[in-house]
């Protein structure tokens, strides 16, 4: 059984080294390479209460290789800038000339030879080809992240390629779905139609041509009469929409999936007298597919949102400098769908392409935001240290407000106070209760006040299609997973037999519950062990130690304790050391307090599970800020994960770097 025990603990110890191995590469001296530098100045927030002390933000460059040149790039630029100038990086920028590995590739390598660039973002243009100069960069310590296009299958967690840190970028299949139902219904559902793409191995344009081939299968009298591919040269586009209007001249209609598509497709019907004849959906909302829709040429535009792909690329570029390593390995920035209707409307307007790239001003500075904690304990205080480190660089004051107890009673008036203000732009907070904390929120965001929670959620934490929608995003961990983590620790370690044994906070804590019903699930797979009861001290140590010594007293052969958050944990460990059963009692400590981690270090803790709340608070923070700048595909959820944390492990930095402070 020994040995079963120490298998498990050196797979979870070899578990957190994974989890935590992300880090960021030392900035390498400077070669000669010139490409466009893009200057940010960095400045420190002035502090709106006490909060953790911040050195001064690093300086960081960080590069950009665009796909080729067009206005959705130049619109992603101007994203990017934003970003860098809001976060005080340096953006170094690469565009190609064409659309092509050849061209690209070259670019790449001088980059990486400049020796000076901390993190780079790209749009590889083949999903293929690309892959082997892309490895070559990352292993020569230069981390990387794709925006738009993607290499391999996409999927940079399970799939052929995961070096990759994200992908930032529409569902472009889901885009082409949207494009070819909209083109059939403007054609009255039957008739032929175009597809009009760039090639294939390009990875964002194959997913529109396979979402319009898959969406025209539901309309049994349309045609497909072909695809042609234009190698992303306008002229070429031209040439080959001409020719297939000469081969099938009752042509109904035409998808562009990409800028110059649309252009050349648009710009042939418009000089054959065709318009409004043979309809045209262009995706990409250049200022020619704008003037196609405005002049009844193409009859709906798919607008996708580069400048949030560029303002987030860099700003999960510096979260992961800044040492988060909860970067979401996909961010979907989704689309807005123009029409002759609403084409006139701020709202959509915004996302209209543009290749001038202004002056970018710092947008951030002085703008105050506001946290408020669940209570005060060492979780949210490193949370804080997070958020404090991310508002440093983007120059706001943030307004921090700390319950002193675990309860709505508490936290309500301090929410109210904080709308009351009247001059907080965002507020993030971790609610202290799922179901009491909506109507508060909810008047606190008909103020004006936009939300995003961290650590724990309103409704049911699926802000899209949950019973509460309207929090921006839910920034925390997978409890559950983490009960689940936790409890197949506990069963393992004391030899898969025995009473365990739930302190934990109270129900309507969706943090907690979670973990609770994690540790449930987990449990059950073991026959032998018996869950003997669950305790809630309101987020108490001194009630869960009377609640400890009472169960020890009610079940002296307890065999092990799930302390599912800092005080349960606390308060377990305590009664065990206090009573000399540390070593007899197993004791599977959740959050990563110097109280958890002493209780490792002597024994009476076999396992510390740590979430990431410095990641959750640098994180919100980001997110605070794009919102700020117009940015609409901020992700309804971002998961933090966990670091396992054992005797073995503890001492290396990249597992200690998540203890809490």
């Amino acid at each position: 059984m020994k040995h079963r025990i120490i298998f498990v603990l050196a797979t979870l110890m070899l578990l957190s080294l994974i989890v935590a191995a992300c880090g960021p590469a030392p900035a390498a001296p400077v070669s000669p390479a010139q490409p466009t530098a893009v200057p940010a100045k960095a400045t420190t927030a002035s502090q709106a209460t006490s909060a953790p002390a911040a050195s001064a933000p690093k300086k960081f460059k960080i590069g950009f290789l665009a796909g080729t040149t067009d206005p959705f790039y130049s619109t992603m630029q101007r994203g990017a800038m934003q970003a860098a100038t809001d976060l005080g990086v340096d953006l170094v920028v690469q565009v190609p000339k064409a659309w092509n590995a050849t061209e690209q590739t070259p670019m790449l390598d001088a980059m990486v030879a400049r020796g000076d660039l901390n993190f780079l973002f790209l749009a590889p243009v083949d999903k293929d080809a690309m892959i082997a100069p892309l490895k070559k960069a990352n292993d020569a310590g230069l981390p990387v992240l794709t925006v738009d296009t993607f290499i391999g299958d996409g999927d940079y967690e399970n799939g052929p390629v995961k070096f990759p840190l994200s992908f930032i970028a529409s569902d472009n299949k889901q885009g082409g779905v949207i494009a070819c139902n909209a083109l059939a219904e403007s054609i009255g559902k039957k008739g032929k139609v175009y597809i009009q793409s760039v090639r294939r191995g390009t990875s964002s344009t194959d997913a529109r041509e396979d979402g319009c081939k898959e969406a025209l299968k539901a309309y049994p009298d349309i045609t497909l009469a072909g695809v042609d591919y234009n190698n992303d040269d306008a002229s070429t586009a031209q040439a080959q929409v001409t020719a297939m209007l000469q081969k099938t001249p009752d042509l109904a209609g035409i998808f562009g999936t990409n800028v110059f598509s649309a252009q050349g497709s648009g710009a042939v019907v418009k000089n054959q007298g065709l318009s409004g004849k043979v309809k045209v959906v262009a995706f990409d909302a250049t200022a020619d597919a704008i003037s196609m829709l405005k002049a009844g040429t193409a009859d709906l535009v798919i607008a996708q949102k580069p400048s949030d792909m560029g303002y987030l690329a860099v700003e999960m570029a510096v979260a992961y400098l800044e040492g988060t390593t909860s970067i979401p390995k996909h961010i979907p920035t989704g689309y807005a769908v123009i029409t002759r209707d609403n084409m006139n409307d701020p709202k959509v307007s915004q996302f209209f392409y543009t290749d001038k790239i202004p002056e970018i001003a710092k947008s951030t500075k002085g703008v105050k935001i506001g946290f408020l904690a669940g209570t005060t304990d060492p979780f949210y205080t490193t949370m804080q240290r997070g958020a404090q480190a991310a508002a440093d660089r983007f120059g706001f004051n943030m307004v921090v407000q700390v319950p002193k107890a675990w309860n709505a009673t508490e936290q309500t008036p301090m929410l109210d106070a904080m709308v009351a203000r009247g001059d907080l732009k965002f507020l993030f907070l971790a609610p202290v209760d799922k179901d009491a904390m909506v109507a508060p929120l909810k008047k606190a965001n008909d103020a004006g006040i936009p939300i995003l929670t961290v650590d724990t959620f309103v409704g049911d934490g699926d802000y899209v299609k949950g019973p509460v929608k309207f929090p921006l995003s839910f920034i925390a961990s997978d409890n559950k997973q983490g009960g689940v983590i936790a409890c197949n620790a506990l069963a393992e370690s004391i030899g898969k037999k025995g009473k365990v044994y739930i302190q934990s906070v109270r129900r309507g804590t969706s943090s907690t519950d979670a973990r609770e019903d994690g540790c449930k699930e987990a449990l059950k797979a073991y026959p032998n062990v018996t869950l003997v009861g669950v305790d809630y001290n309101n987020d108490d140590a001194s009630t869960a130690q009377a609640q400890v010594t009472a169960m020890l007293q009610k079940t002296p052969d307890l065999a092990g304790i799930f302390g599912t958050n800092v005080f349960s944990a606390q308060g377990s460990g305590a009664v065990v050391k206090n009573l000399g059963l540390s070593g007899k009692v197993k004791v599977v400590a959740f959050d990563a307090t110097a109280d958890a981690i002493s209780m490792l270090k002597a024994g009476t803790a076999d396992l510390v599970i740590a979430q990431k709340p410095a990641d959750m608070g640098f994180l919100a923070v980001e997110m605070a800020a794009a919102y700020f700048n117009g940015v609409t595909s901020i992700p309804p959820h971002v998961p933090t994960g966990y670091a396992v944390i054992t005797r073995d492990n503890m001492n290396d930095p990249n597992v200690s770097r998540f203890f809490y402070q």
